[in-house]
């Protein structure tokens, strides 16, 4: 079967890209903080279909718009253009990349981040396999979608087996000991869809071969009790139910116009909180320098991409992303481009439960928007004359699929169940005024059927952010235990505090089991 349609094959040739292109390409994942550098290739953008370009500047202005309206306005603008002009840039660095050849290159990259991960975690020493995988500036959710990636890369890059079979191998090794369950999904997704679009027989049998991997390291993780792979057959979602809890009264706060593009953090920083540029162990990452730090923390994401996205930009600017987001999805399966495909699907699929298209990040953004660029290219010239509409349907379609698919935790939570009465609080001492907002105390006891729980303590201002929570397991015929909480809260003259019960493990659904507020004074 041929590997394109006809209408692929009626592209324009464009002209090779450069050695400096191929260079960048290859360190692009390694070294994210040069992506900057995209803005050279914006003029590639003149090589898109006229369509195109309504559908890019629709999305510039649906970010634009909104920062207008928003509680800062200037700075929004400001912000909302440098995400949008790097977007762009790096769909220009994917245009002058078009050609399989060329995107073989991010393979080295992998090697090395592959290769700084192992050694960071202590390759041959027993620490690396009772912890999961960690980077001196990727968390294990980056190290899992790099393995997704070098698997992708292994199946749909082409070139020969004697690179492609190792680096498959070692991205398997890398998914599994991340303990990343969203860069797993990602990847299987990635690997099914890639495979439907080619329909080859090698490919079918490279992917049986990473699926028996697959098992065999699941089964041996689970026979040698390796924490950080067994984890990857958990349902749960890792507590972000409480950050889903958090944005959506964010949004709640400025529901037309959201808080403007990286200021979503400055609402989920804690009191007293540092800002770092990237996590690791034993808290030695990297403070932010002044200028981040004047951002307020936009790092903090909301792990959710329609909630980051309705939280920052609103609805128009949800509505710009989804149909820019709806075009590319369209274009991948039309170019039938599996490498393209893979990428795509496989991380929007991750973006659910984190934020894998948000620009600058470690390298995986990156990634996306340059496949963006590299899909984009292969499109014929004159879509815009007779084929527009065969692209521009589906691509709706598929913007509303998606929106729909990607918003599980914001369809949870439109209907409040009403309070449960086998969920209450039996005592609560807690201070109302307090001549000092460092280390307030407060004691509380729940009366609850049998059962393992959570208690979520979060203050609110405009909206609320997390602060501390606590384990409790209640069993059968005893009382809850009486909790004492000591936390910093905001050095503000009032503001609300609640206190939320979770059951133990976190679902999509962000909303508590029940829940208390109460207001607290600062009078110093």
């Amino acid at each position: 079967m041929s590997s394109h349609t006809p209408l692929a094959t009626e592209s324009t040739q464009r002209p090779a890209p450069a050695l400096g292109w191929r260079v960048w390409w290859a360190v692009l994942v390694p070294l994210y903080v040069l992506s900057p550098l995209a803005l050279l290739a914006l003029p590639k953008l003149r090589h898109l279909p006229r369509p195109l370009w309504w559908v890019l500047g629709g999305y510039a202005l649906s970010q634009q718009l909104p920062a207008l309206l928003s509680p800062e306005p200037l700075l929004a603008t400001i912000l909302a253009l440098a995400r949008t002009l790097l977007m762009f840039g790096l769909i220009g660095t994917g245009l002058a990349l078009s050609g399989t050849p060329w995107l073989r290159g991010l393979a080295w990259g992998l090697v090395a981040v592959y290769a700084t991960a192992l050694l960071y975690s202590g390759l041959g020493t027993p620490e690396l396999t009772q912890q999961r995988l960690f980077h001196p500036y990727m968390t294990s959710i980056t190290l899992g979608l790099t393995g997704a990636f070098g698997l992708w890369w292994a199946l749909f890059a082409g070139g020969r087996w004697w690179w492609r079979v190792p680096l498959g191998v070692v991205a398997i090794s890398i998914m599994l000991l991340s303990g990343s369950r969203g860069g797993l999904a990602a990847a299987g997704l990635g690997a099914l869809l890639g495979f439907l679009v080619r329909l080859r027989w090698q490919i079918a049998i490279n992917l049986l071969l990473g699926l028996v991997l697959l098992g065999s390291g699941l089964y041996a993780a689970q026979r040698l009790d390796i924490q950080s792979v067994t984890r990857l057959l958990r349902t749960d979602t890792s507590g972000r139910d409480i950050v889903w809890w958090n944005a959506i009264s964010v949004i709640q706060s400025a529901p037309l116009a959201g808080v403007g593009s990286y200021r979503l953090g400055a609402r989920f920083a804690p009191p007293g909180g540092q800002c770092l540029l990237w996590p690791a162990p034993e808290g030695t990452g990297a403070p932010c320098s002044d200028l981040i730090s004047h951002l307020g923390y936009p790092w903090l994401i909301a792990h959710n991409v329609t909630l980051q996205q309705l939280a920052e930009t609103g609805p128009l600017g949800l509505l710009g992303l989804f149909s820019l987001l709806g075009m590319v999805a369209v274009s991948a399966v039309w170019v039938r481009d599996p490498l393209g495909v893979a990428v795509i699907f496989g991380l929007l699929l991750a973006t659910a439960t984190d934020n894998t298209l948000l620009v600058p990040s470690p390298g995986v953004a990156e990634v996306f928007w340059v496949m963006v660029g590299a899909v984009l290219a292969q499109l014929p010239n004159d879509v815009s004359a007779t084929r527009w509409p065969l692209l521009g349907w589906p691509a709706s379609l598929t913007a509303a699929g998606l929106m729909i698919v990607l918003s599980v935790p914001l369809l949870a939570s439109l209907k409040m169940p009403p309070p449960n009465p086998i969920y209450k609080i039996t005592t609560l001492i807690a201070p109302t005024t307090v001549k000092t907002t460092q280390k307030y105390s407060f004691y509380v006891q729940f009366d609850l059927p049998p059962g393992r729980y959570r208690t979520e303590l979060r203050t609110c201002l405009k909206s609320c952010t997390y602060l501390i929570g606590m384990p409790i397991n209640v069993q059968a015929g005893l009382v809850a235990p009486l909790l004492t909480f000591k936390q910093d809260l905001y050095a503000q003259p009032s503001q609300r505090l609640e206190l939320l019960l979770y059951p133990s493990d976190s679902t999509l659904r962000p909303m508590p089991l029940a829940q208390r507020s109460w207001i607290v004074k600062w009078q110093p």
